[in-house]
């Protein structure tokens, strides 16, 4: 088998879509006559940890675990928070303190890309150490965080590795620098950053179409490789179905629908509102704010096997795409195995972005903005009447074999052949 090594901060036991992206990746390159090596990170900063997820790693995988030096480690010491619950982009802080302006300051001017930048260091003994071991055919990247691509340009230099970056999310435009007190001479070199990357790189893979336009006139190659679903983890039929609208995944303030708790209040029954995952006290407060409190279930996050069962045993499945610039081309991980999952959706978002027209070839349904009272109003009154009438609310989707993670594995080994071949 030709040998690719792939460069990820997120592996279990972290959790969460990028943790899934590459876990399954993994899992199936083997088929298409790639052998994985992972790098990774020992005792990362996870927002969320799924210690059942280290079982999902392939049998045999060479996984290496580097050291790394992080901020979060001192700032948490210095403001009494867990490092465990840093975030990479130190949203959700406190900002009034002067301890956390003057962290905010120094996160936003001082480690660019990202705060992980003190991983680097170690990623290229790792990738040196490895290289005197054995030959790769090619290197993968993906962030964010960022920062890890620049091992692609190190490698890339050096060893000649045919190197895939791998763009999850928005590098420059990414919606939290927005809150960031970034100087202009800052914004330049992480602008000078991303541009060499994209330039530099033998193929830029992202996971929509609006990324892709993004990037795709300063890239050599670029190609949309989504995010998608596993039958295996879609394979367990949840419980009969509850009579509650269910979230699950982290619920941040930028997806807080004032619509949506408008019209479950106005509701003569309204269902049970089940939240699963990290939920911002700003949600927490709209709901008090909708006397919603007796109607919603909290509980915090779940393993991943139990997350989809969650979602096969729910009415309807709400899924909003954060309100931010460019979430267009916001594809969030978990649409895949909602729509695998075979329920209803509320989707509430831009009505011409990249999920958009998924949600509508894939199942019919459509997505409302966010101002769409009446039509938010409408959907959640008919499908809880029906429910209420014993009808079936079975949604089978159509055509979601191309975004299955065998599917999509296959696509990246066609790439990477392309690019070995050549």
């Amino acid at each position: 088998m030709k040998k690719v090594l792939i460069a990820t901060y997120y592996w279990p036991p972290g959790s969460g879509p990028g943790v899934q992206r590459f876990l399954k990746f993994a899992r199936y390159l083997r088929e298409y006559g790639w052998e994985p090596t992972v790098l990774t990170v020992e005792n990362g900063t996870y927002p969320s940890i799924d210690n059942t997820l280290l079982k999902e790693i392939p049998e045999g995988v060479k996984v290496i675990r580097t050291k790394t030096f992080e901020p979060f480690s001192l700032f948490n010491q210095l403001t009494g928070k867990d490092k465990k619950k840093a975030t990479v982009g130190f949203t959700g802080m406190d900002n009034s303190s002067w301890l956390s302006k003057l962290a905010l300051y120094i996160r936003a001017n001082f480690f660019i890309p990202d705060a992980r930048k003190g991983w680097l260091p170690y990623l290229k003994k790792a990738l040196n150490r490895e290289m005197k071991l054995q030959s790769y055919d090619a290197l993968i990247t993906t962030g964010p965080p960022h920062s890890t691509h620049l091992l692609g340009i190190y490698a890339k230099k050096k060893y000649n590795l045919p190197w895939v970056a791998d763009m999850r999310d928005p590098w420059v435009n990414v919606y939290y620098n927005a809150f960031f007190p970034r100087k202009q001479s800052t914004q330049r070199k992480d602008q000078a950053l991303e541009d060499l990357v994209l330039k530099s790189a033998d193929a830029v893979t992202v996971v929509s179409s609006g990324l892709e336009e993004e990037f795709k006139s300063r890239a050599k190659k670029i190609e949309v490789i989504y995010n998608g679903y596993d039958e295996v983890d879609m394979e367990a039929k949840g419980a009969k179905p509850e009579r509650n609208l269910a979230y699950i995944g982290n619920f941040k303030p930028n997806q807080n629908v004032n619509s949506l708790w408008e019209a479950l209040g106005a509701m003569e029954n309204p269902p049970n509102l089940a939240l699963t995952g990290n939920i911002d006290p700003s949600i927490l407060e709209a709901l008090k704010a909708h006397g919603l409190e007796e109607k919603t279930q909290i509980q915090g996050f779940v393993p991943h096997h139990e997350a989809t069962q969650k979602m096969r045993s729910s009415a309807c499945l709400l899924f909003i795409v954060p309100k931010a610039d460019g979430n267009k081309s916001i594809i969030t991980g978990k649409l895949f195995e909602y729509l695998a999952s075979n329920r209803p959706l509320l989707a509430i978002g831009p009505k011409d972005g990249d999920a958009a027209k998924i949600i509508k070839e894939a199942s019919g349904q459509e997505m409302f903005d966010y101002s769409d009272l009446d039509g938010i109003s409408e959907k959640l009154n008919q499908l809880f009447q029906n429910f209420d009438q014993g009808e079936d609310l079975s949604l089978p989707a159509k055509g979601l074999e191309k975004f299955s993670r065998r599917g999509l594995t296959r696509e990246l080994s066609e790439l990477l052949n392309t690019l070995t071949e050549s």
